[in-house]
């Protein structure tokens, strides 16, 4: 067992540190940035500021390899005897400091993944950017690096790191298994070191999804026309002339903006702040006015197989988009994780290379543990005695996200639809009969999805904007 530390200052010659006391670094799929800790205790003064804030540090632990940057360098001195601590973040974490503006429509995410990584982080290779042919339109305004990258993972199910080679994997984490197994039959790791408890303490089967605002479809609106201004049901956000029309008794009316054309040029004014119609040249009549307006993303979902299974269990999941197709998707995908118990554990192997995302294979009968999990955290530690301990947090495999979303497109072409009137006006009502509706080919992945009854915005529909689906 080894480890070597190499460190090099901004613009100076890399230095191998011969002598250590500790060394422990961390990679984490949780907060992606990873961190490493080095303690050097030395008589050497001319060490001192040596190695400054932003100095590259590369650890090889065995066959592990680990490379960050410098943060912090504390330093304390007892005597004669002086301790340098380096305490530092892997390369990933630099994309918090780094600011984006770009805006994407109908463009994949992998290809937006490689134009901000080019654009932007020119010191980054893009060797392991796995394709992912899901469209998206969306922005980011002024947005950290980081950020953009979270939010398409969030919208995509994949991973993202930079390696300690600086390049960028952005990754299924389904499709990267480490090819050992941790196994009581290969011994191959420290007895005593796995322990592993079912977790719901984030357990949700019925699931509120709240986005952003988004823009509805053509809204049709009644009106009498008189001399006084006309109230309107919403505020409308669509351009006069393209999706604001009025028609009064048959005919097409010209509409304006009121303080911005002059009273005595058009047939009606638009007053979007009071949400108003303004008669200007036309007075009477009857007939109707159709614009769009801007309402907040609410969706609920549930999972009727585990609230039978595990109780009730609700919650609210917000996410960062306008877009209702990608925020069901995105709690589709939350409920799919976690509306079964979480098995999260932890287990010290002996050797091996591991890398947090990936997925490895663990036999553990006694235990009744014989399933892939997802190692969330890889921490080894190793001191000046040469013994490296390794210990890789762990967690239940994610289901597959496309497969999920395969699967309930198959089951939402099976849901029965009603139309009937209430007090707020028609209801577009959608009925998933479980038992009785075959779905081809269908896999069970232990997920019932059930939409539940809301008002819909569209053609000749009276719409709520706190109920919509």
């Amino acid at each position: 067992m080894s480890t070597t530390i190499k460190i090099t200052p901004p613009n100076g010659t890399q230095k191998e540190i011969v002598s250590y006391g500790s060394c422990r670094t961390t990679l984490s799929s949780s907060d992606r940035a990873g961190s490493f800790n080095i303690s050097i205790p030395t008589f050497d003064h001319t060490l001192v500021d040596t190695f400054p804030v932003g100095s590259d540090v590369q650890i090889f632990q065995d066959e592990s390899v680990f490379r960050g940057w410098i943060v912090k360098p504390p330093k304390a001195l007892d005597g004669s005897l002086r301790t340098l601590n380096f305490e530092g973040s892997t390369y990933t974490s630099r994309t918090q400091k780094i600011i984006v503006t770009e805006s994407y429509t109908d463009i994949a995410i992998s290809d937006i993944v490689i134009d901000l990584f080019t654009k932007y982080v020119p010191w980054v290779t893009l060797n392991n950017v796995e394709s992912c042919d899901k469209t998206i339109a969306t922005r980011f305004a002024d947005s950290y690096l980081w950020d953009a990258l979270d939010q398409l993972c969030q919208i995509s199910s994949y991973d993202w790191y930079i390696d300690e080679n600086l390049d960028v994997n952005f990754f299924n984490p389904s499709e990267r298994i480490n090819p050992i197994v941790l196994s009581l039959n290969n011994i191959n790791f420290k007895k005593g070191t796995s322990s592993f408890t079912p977790d719901a303490s984030k357990l949700v089967n019925k699931l509120w999804v709240k986005g952003g605002k988004t823009i509805s479809q053509p809204y049709i609106q009644s009106i009498t026309v008189g001399v006084n201004p006309i109230p309107l049901f919403y505020t409308v956000k669509a351009l006069v002339g393209t999706d604001v029309t009025v028609v009064i008794d048959g005919v097409p009316k010209t509409v304006g903006i009121q303080n911005l054309d002059e009273n005595g040029t058009k047939d009606f004014l638009l007053n979007t702040t009071e949400k108003l119609l303004v008669p200007d040249l036309c007075i009477s009549g009857t007939g109707t006015i159709t614009y769009k307006y801007e309402y907040p993303i609410k969706i609920l979902i549930e999972n009727l197989d585990s609230q039978a299974k595990y109780g009730l269990f609700e919650d609210i999941y917000k996410v960062d988009t306008g877009d209702k197709i990608l925020a069901k998707e995105m709690g589709m995908q939350y409920l799919a994780k976690y509306s079964t118990p979480v098995t999260t554990g932890k287990i010290e192997p002996i050797g091996g290379i591991y890398k947090a995302g990936e997925l490895i294979k663990i036999e553990i009968p006694y235990l009744n543990i014989d399933e892939y999990m997802q190692i969330k955290e890889v921490n080894c530690e190793s001191d000046i005695s040469g013994i490296i301990n390794r210990t890789l947090q762990l967690s239940s495999k994610q289901r597959d996200a496309v497969s999920i979303l395969k699967d309930m497109n198959k089951r939402l072409a099976q849901l029965e639809k009603t139309v009937f009137n209430d007090e707020d006006g028609l209801v577009e009502k959608y009925v998933f009969f479980n038992d009785t509706i075959p779905v081809p080919e269908f896999v069970d992945d232990g997920l019932t999805w059930f939409l539940h009854q809301y008002l819909l915005c569209g053609e000749n529909l009276v719409c709520s904007e706190t109920l919509i689906i």
